[in-house]
């Protein structure tokens, strides 16, 4: 659990407010919390379909995955949209952000810190990433359309 905490949360949370919190705070309080969310239901659908596993507590899934849930995910998800601001091109940065998470998840699948079950693979992974993202942008069109975010 320390090897998470340190590679899925620590690192990416320093990182993301030494360098992104200057740029863009409204950003990083009005999209981690969302995506926050999202990884977290994303995970306990997998969990309840016993698509996977996150080591070292696969009887406590919850628990387990929290790091990441609260980590990495909503890291991540900052900076896409970050990207997409700054690139405008929000599909390729889409697909590029979802074929990034999907990386990083298959090193922890390689070093089994996570077990894919019951016919779950890498390929399933891709899409139970690209699908969050894309409602994720859609919340940033959302955000936009209100006036939230400029």
């Amino acid at each position: 659990m320390i090897l998470h905490l340190f590679l899925v949360f620590l690192i990416p949370w320093t990182i993301c407010l030494m360098h992104l919190y200057k740029k863009d705070k409204v950003l990083l309080f009005l999209v981690a919390p969302f995506f926050s969310v999202v990884a977290y239901l994303i995970n306990a659908l997998g969990f309840y379909f016993d698509f996977w596993e996150v080591l070292p507590f696969p009887e406590q899934k919850s628990f387990a995955s929290l790091p990441f849930d609260v980590g990495i995910y909503p890291v991540l998800s900052c900076y896409c949209i970050y990207f997409i601001k700054k690139v405008n091109k929000p599909f390729l940065v889409l697909l590029l952000m979802t074929l990034l998470t999907t990386f990083l998840e298959g090193i922890f699948v390689f070093f089994d810190r996570v077990i894919y079950q019951n016919g779950w693979n890498i390929y399933f992974t891709f899409f139970s990433y690209l699908l969050p993202y894309l409602f994720l942008y859609g919340y940033y069109r959302f955000l936009l359309k209100i006036r939230v975010l400029q």
